[in-house]
């Protein structure tokens, strides 16, 4: 089988370019795989043919008007199959729906987040973009990442035919409580973090809970706070300032080796209003971390609340997350208990098995085609 995938970056640092790279190696084993994509990171792979896509990349916007114009140029009729990521390209046959730009936009507003007029207009440029890509790809499949996502997709521009839930895989190697004996102690010595403290994680944008989440630890005095992000951090430094929880919390740069943090961490907190699935929810599972997550995002489909993680019913409200953060920082058996569960949960969603469903949904469509 020749395929073709079309992603923005080809890199395992960001959610999208992760999922192609998994996805690109298993295939390439049996299959002629090519990617198209403006940045690469993970070309090492000789059995991958690379091309650069030509893209003005001075914020998301341009990026992704800039890039979608030469992408929609790949060709159908030189490959089995068009894997594009989202909005990516308008020709293809397979659709991977990472997110939902409208759905993110509304729970924005809801939530109480400052929206920026970049927003803004990005939404209202973007967001009609989605609603054509969509609606008009009438005979090719759609990958849905969550049953969230594939319900935001009808609600919000009408898709629901030819939609196949496929949920993210995680790396159950890089991510595992085995990680603790490498990492644990160097990390929390790094964070500032002493042996008896409990150390609560916050992985990603800060727009996706990191308000309530101060917060609330304003309320649980035996707790710490890592933020790893790459959003400015200032506004929300002057948060924990103003209500007095400064000393308990840090922020850290991204960095590619995100593994150490989870291995240092006692819980996961991340209270987004809006997500699609959230890789980080995944990963925090897969190294034993209890997690404290909101129901509207689509990774806590797999969470059991109370068994492998709470699901917050409110992820602005800052009280409920912390009555399970005090729950989490008092007692390491319930810490043990659920993070245990969440490791065994995950470990049913492995990359493999996306891999393998994803194939299914190839030969699928290269069997209509032959009818």
């Amino acid at each position: 089988m020749k395929i073709a995938f079309v992603v923005h970056d080809y890199a395992r640092e960001f959610g999208h370019g992760r999922y192609v790279v998994e996805l690109a190696e298993r295939f390439s084993k049996e299959h002629e795989v090519h990617v198209f994509a403006n940045t690469y990171s993970n070309t090492g792979n000789p059995c991958i043919e690379f091309h650069r896509v030509p893209a003005l990349r001075r914020n998301a916007l341009s990026s992704i008007l800039t890039f979608l114009v030469p992408a929609s140029r790949v060709r159908r009729s030189r490959f089995d199959i068009v894997h594009s990521q989202g909005l990516c390209c308008f020709s293809f046959d397979v659709t991977t729906a990472h997110m939902c730009n409208r759905a993110w936009f509304r729970a924005r507003l809801e939530s109480g987040e400052p929206v920026t007029w970049r927003e803004r207009v990005f939404e209202l440029v973007v967001s009609p973009l989605e609603h054509f890509h969509y609606r008009r790809s009438t005979r090719a499949w759609v990958i849905a990442v969550s049953n969230r996502i594939r319900e935001d997709l009808r609600r919000c521009y009408g898709r629901q035919e030819r939609v196949s839930v496929i949920y993210h895989g995680v790396d159950l190697d890089r991510f595992s409580p085995a990680q603790r004996h490498r990492y644990r102690t160097e990390m929390r010595r790094e964070c500032g973090v002493g042996d008896s403290d409990v150390l609560c994680l916050f992985v990603g944008n800060l727009s996706k809970g990191a308000t309530p989440t101060l917060r609330a630890l304003a309320a649980v005095p035996h707790a710490k706070l890592v933020f790893v992000t790459r959003s400015a951090v200032e506004a929300y430094r002057r948060i924990a300032g103003t209500i007095g929880v400064l000393d308990r919390v840090s922020f850290r740069p991204p960095t590619n080796q995100i593994e150490k943090y989870y291995a240092a961490g006692d819980a996961f907190v991340f209270p987004t209003p809006y997500e699609s699935y959230g890789m980080v929810i995944s990963e925090a599972m897969a190294s034993g971390l209890p997690v404290i997550t909101s129901r509207a995002a689509g990774a806590a489909e797999l969470i059991e609340h109370g068994r492998d993680g709470f699901l917050l019913n409110n992820p602005s409200d800052n009280s409920e997350i912390a009555a399970y953060l005090e729950r989490l920082s008092v007692d390491g058996a319930l810490r043990n208990r659920l993070g245990q569960a969440a490791r065994a949960v995950i470990e049913e969603y492995s990359w493999d098995r996306v891999a393998a469903q994803t194939m299914d949904l190839y030969r699928r469509i290269l069997a209509e085609r032959r009818l």
